[in-house]
């Protein structure tokens, strides 16, 4: 009887004092005791992850920082944005005259908005200026990668990828930094005109547009582009908005003078380039290559002491039969990639879709990004002047290229094998020593034929995605049960 009445006031307790619940129980409170932990490793390993990330990042603002104060040294093109500057707020107001910057050579040569836009930066001490403007254009560089990720989200996929976009278009970066360039600026709003084009914000892309035009023409060759697209709203918003950014710096001035300067900056820049080819930097479009292989350039009568360039013409035309053979070439080039981008709007159903979203995977949402991919490259090939510079532009296409890399189809294992050749060259090449090298790659055009190798690489991918949408649509439509 004592046993049994010990039993019984031993409650949820054994004789013995152990715990005597159900089997069930016991597991229920290993499993939750097990999730706990499991928990808790999850947020432990989160925290270690973004406090790795947080170093990281930490680690690369600081190193960005110190590169400044070496860039900031040896800048080319802003000495001469700031020399003009200083001009600026000293009372003068001749701006296209060789002494109103660093001489003949290294002379100011964009439109006024530039210089009045940027005023604040010209009562800084040089140093001080030279940096800011380096880390505005390490902003920029940002941005541009952050633009080409949203567009082309496969990218997101692969870190394999995106370092081969990153080795295919560090030296070209890494070099606008080195002179400290205004074209950088221009990629940046172009690029995000772009991605309003995408998404149908097209008063926003004009605005950006029209912005870039005003600093810069070199953008004005896509309009054509967006004539064939029929987007009437953006091309009114690049004409009205372009007009309006030439007349601001009338409030500084005067609306006579700064009509004047306009009609000077059009001769200066516009009309009268001959000086700027044979003492600029080597041009790398068409018309260069042809110049320097079917004309004879005097590199000993540049200016700036930069002579020593080879000599690799085949033939000894005259300059004007070579510029006008460029000028009906290049109109025949740019009209046939026109001409096939249109032909593709046409016959592929995927290029109707005009709104683009950066979480689809639809290849329908790619075709016109991949548009304006062909279009960057085929402005850089047809393009009156090309410096080495301008090919940051390249980011997108090769972003492009990445976009369709992440596909296991034969497409996208065309566009990885491009990637990697774009890639593998251009890590190369500018590791190869001395400056005869660097010069002779220059006079070659290197860059070129690169250029050249995206058109045909992006045209073949157009071509290949109307084939792609011809089968799309040809195929039998079943909807699920």
């Amino acid at each position: 009887m004592a046993d049994t009445e010990d039993l019984k006031s031993s409650g949820s307790q054994g004789p013995c004092g152990f715990e005597s619940r159900p089997r069930h129980q016991n597991q229920n409170l290993r499993q939750n005791s097990y999730t706990t932990f499991q928990a808790s490793s999850l947020c432990d390993r989160g925290l270690v992850l973004t406090m790795k990330r947080t170093i990281l990042i930490l680690a690369c603002s600081i190193a960005i920082a110190l590169m400044g104060l070496v860039f900031i040294r040896h800048l080319i093109d802003f000495p001469v944005y700031y020399a003009a500057g200083q001009s600026l707020i000293g009372g003068r107001t001749d701006l296209y005259s060789p002494d109103f910057a660093l001489g003949t050579v290294m002379d100011y040569r964009y439109p006024p908005l530039f210089l009045v836009m940027l005023y604040p930066l010209w009562l800084m001490p040089y140093a001080v200026a030279a940096y800011v403007w380096y880390v505005l254009s390490v902003l920029e560089i940002t941005g541009c990668f952050l633009l080409v990720a949203r567009v082309f989200p496969a990218l997101r996929q692969s870190t394999k990828n995106w370092l081969l976009v990153f080795l295919s278009v560090a030296q070209y970066f890494v070099m606008v930094l080195h002179y400290g360039n205004a074209h950088l600026p221009i990629v940046l709003l172009s690029f995000a005109s772009f991605y309003f084009f995408l998404i149908r914000r097209d008063v926003a892309a004009g605005a950006l547009l029209a912005l870039a035009i005003t600093i810069k023409l070199t953008p004005i060759l896509l309009l054509p582009y967006f004539a064939l697209k029929r987007r009437w709203k953006l091309l009114s918003a690049v004409f009205i908005l372009t007009v309006v950014f030439n007349i601001v710096p009338s409030l500084y001035f005067g609306f006579a003078r700064n009509t004047q300067l306009l009609r000077t900056w059009y001769d200066h820049v516009v009309v009268s380039q001959e000086f700027h080819e044979d003492n600029g930097p080597i041009d790398l479009s068409l018309k260069g290559e042809m110049r320097r292989y079917l004309s004879t350039i005097d590199y000993s009568q540049r200016v700036d002491g930069d002579i020593y360039y080879p000599s690799l013409n085949f033939a000894r035309l005259d300059r004007d039969r070579v510029e006008q053979a460029w000028a009906v070439l290049a109109a025949a080039i740019f009209a046939g990639g026109l001409a096939l981008i249109g032909w593709l709007s046409r016959r592929s159903p995927g290029s109707r879709y005009s709104d683009f979203s950066g979480d689809k995977s639809d290849k329908r949402d790619d075709f016109l990004a991949s548009e304006l991919a062909f279009m960057l490259c085929l402005t850089l090939l047809v393009g009156p002047l090309t410096s080495k510079i301008y090919f940051i532009a390249l980011l997108w296409p090769a972003a492009c290229l990445a976009n369709f890399a992440v596909d296991t189809f034969r497409q996208g294992r065309f566009a990885n094998r491009v990637l990697i050749i774009l890639a593998a060259i251009n890590l190369v090449l500018p590791l190869l020593p001395g400056r005869s090298i660097q010069r002779l790659l220059l006079v070659v055009g290197a860059d070129f034929y690169l250029n050249c190798l995206l058109i045909a690489a992006l045209g073949y991918i157009l071509l290949t995605n109307r084939r792609a949408f011809q089968r799309q649509s040809a195929a039998p439509q079943t909807q699920a049960p």
